[in-house]
């Protein structure tokens, strides 16, 4: 097979604040190397976990307090040892401010085929290293490395929109939310081996399409 045929779309709507996203995009990446037949091309699209979020964020502590509770300690330290499986080391400790995303997403719509590597950075520097990723300077800092120009940050909160749209639109109320070459949609971060069958699936389907 030549690396056409085996190139999977991969779209996979979530939010950079999300630490199931993270893990699910390791356990995704893992599994396509199980795999050794696919090469993935991934489209990320946005998803707000928190789309009433303040532009100027609000308090870590304040915020883990009104969503879990006093559940919220053994909800992250579930997800650290989850993330310790995949090669992450969630730092929640070190976040002192929940942000909004929308703008992380924007920059990342406009950066192109850059896109992943900023995707994958900034789930990186805010979860591991707690870096607030809407900050001025964060996101200077990105479009400056990254050489992404006004015009192309303009098109990109469309772009966006058109995914939150698209997302209530197809009813996703949890993300990671993973469409598999735009055929089959997994809900969740499912371990390697369950994407295995669906990369199966996906690579048969473009060799019936070769073959007529």
């Amino acid at each position: 097979m030549n690396t056409h045929k085996n190139l999977i779309r991969v779209d996979i709507f979530s939010d950079i604040i999300c630490p199931w996203c993270y893990i699910g995009w390791k356990r995704i990446d893992a599994a396509a190397k199980m795999h050794k037949h696919v090469t993935l091309d991934i489209a990320w699209r946005a998803f707000l976990l928190n789309p009433t979020m303040p532009e100027t964020g609000m308090d870590r502590q304040a915020y883990v307090q009104a969503k879990f509770g006093q559940a919220g300690a053994a909800f992250y330290d579930r997800i650290s040892n989850v993330g310790q499986q995949v090669g992450i080391n969630f730092n929640f400790s070190a976040i002192t401010r929940t942000p909004d995303s929308k703008p992380a997403h924007v920059l990342i719509k406009a950066a192109g085929k850059n896109g992943h590597d900023i995707k994958i950075k900034m789930m990186a520097d805010y979860f591991e290293h707690g870096i607030d990723i809407s900050t001025p300077e964060y996101q200077n800092m990105i479009i400056t490395d990254y050489h992404i120009s006004s015009d192309l940050i303009d098109l990109a909160r469309t772009k966006v929109q058109a995914d939150l749209e698209e997302a209530s639109m197809m009813d996703i109320h949890g993300v990671p939310y993973i469409i598999i070459d735009q055929r089959w949609s997994v809900s969740g971060a499912h371990p390697p081996h369950a994407f295995l069958p669906l990369f199966d699936a996906a690579l048969n389907a473009k060799l019936d399409t070769f073959d007529t």
